[in-house]
């Protein structure tokens, strides 16, 4: 008896490596932003065009974002992808740092929503990255996709040992696990002709940069020892709590000054606060500063004391809040003078999530026991 035929199956299907397509987006999406900004500070602003024309950047925006729509529309190749994503990047970053022209009558690029605005578009595209790396089960039918993806590198003549073992890994999990005929016989027959003498590999080639990346990162890693990465980490996070705690305390000094009608302008800088527009932000922003900063403090301090975990814990805490919560309030008052703040604190993070990676959490091995939830 024949089979019953099987109803159509649209499920999407991650593509393999998307994490680091979604990163390379990311990175020249933010890159993009940064660069236009201190490009256009360093040089007045200028404006390109004439006679009552004037070509903004979200222009080019526009064509970037053209042309990595019509990359893997076009084109099959896997490098098409990677392309796609970088001019992405670079378009959505182009188009995006003009969002107060958009959004005021006045085409206000200077609007102080505007950097909110960017900052929470990144966060949000950072948060994808962090879903779309996370590992996940996958089906049959999801992993013969990526095995006849990771075919087009044979039509490239660039397939390499790793890559050939990677498939034939994808192969054996397929016909492990799936009871569709169809996908059986396919992977049946795709697994026999990987390992057939027809197929020959490549050395496995890796650009000399990017070996020489390698090469440096493992130094580095090498040299920060637990010890050295942790007086670094007490340094840092001790930096960012005692400049919360001193902004605090200064507004402190702020607000009572303002209740008593004392001159008020040896207390804040002129780039701090619109007195007159804004006191209720930047209030707010200084109480939610000041509670990172003890976080942060008090995260150096378990660390002096040894007691990771716990200083992990609390830095953790703090810092997330301060990068999803209080630096939304910061671009709202600096504007994009906040962005090398973020990039400290961001900094500070991973290194945390490096040492707690490298230092308290003990890898399993097979004899070890399942962990009881």
């Amino acid at each position: 008896m024949a089979d019953t035929p099987r109803g159509a199956n649209r499920a999407p299907v991650r593509r393999d490596k998307a994490e680091q397509l979604v990163l390379v987006t990311l990175l020249f999406f933010g890159g993009s932003v940064m660069v236009t900004r201190v490009f256009l500070e360093l040089t007045g602003y200028p404006q390109l065009g004439g006679g009552g024309l004037h070509f903004a950047h979200v222009i080019w925006g526009g064509m970037f974002l053209f042309v990595a729509t019509l990359l893997p529309i076009i084109l099959a190749n896997q490098w098409a992808l990677y392309w796609s994503a970088a001019t992405g990047g670079i378009g959505f970053g182009l188009f995006i740092d003009e969002i107060g022209k958009f959004i005021t009558q006045t085409n206000d690029y200077f609007y102080p929503p505007a950097a909110p605005i960017v900052y929470t578009l990144f966060l949000i595209t950072t948060l994808v990255y962090i879903h779309v790396r996370r590992p996940k089960e996958t089906s049959p039918r999801e992993e013969l996709y990526r095995v006849l993806q990771g075919l087009t590198e044979l039509l490239d003549h660039d397939l390499d040992a790793t890559e050939r073992a990677a498939l034939k890994k994808r192969l054996d999990s397929i016909r492990s696990q799936s009871d569709d005929p169809q996908l059986l016989n396919l992977a049946e027959s795709l697994d026999q002709y990987i390992q057939s003498e027809h197929i020959q590999t490549v050395p496995e080639r890796r650009p000399q940069w990017i070996l020489k990346l390698q090469s440096w990162v493992k130094a580095v890693e090498n040299f920060f020892t637990r010890p050295r990465l942790r007086i670094v980490l007490i340094l840092s996070l001790g930096a960012v709590g005692v400049y919360s705690i001193v902004r605090l305390v200064t507004f402190g000094m702020f607000a009572t000054a303002v209740f008593q009608g004392v001159d008020i302008s040896p207390l804040v800088r002129p780039a701090d606060i619109d007195v007159a527009n804004q006191p209720l932000w930047y209030a707010i922003r200084q109480a939610v500063q000041g509670l990172v900063g003890f976080l942060s403090f008090l995260a150096a301090i378990y660390f002096v004391l040894k007691r990771d975990h716990v200083a992990v814990t609390l830095a953790i805490l703090g810092l997330t809040f301060s990068l999803v919560v209080v630096n939304i309030l910061v671009f709202y008052l600096d504007q994009f003078s906040a962005t090398f703040g973020a990039l400290f604190e961001f900094s500070v993070l991973m290194g945390v999530a490096i040492y707690r990676q490298r230092f308290l959490i003990t890898p399993r091995t097979p004899t070890d026991p399942p962990v009881k939830l």
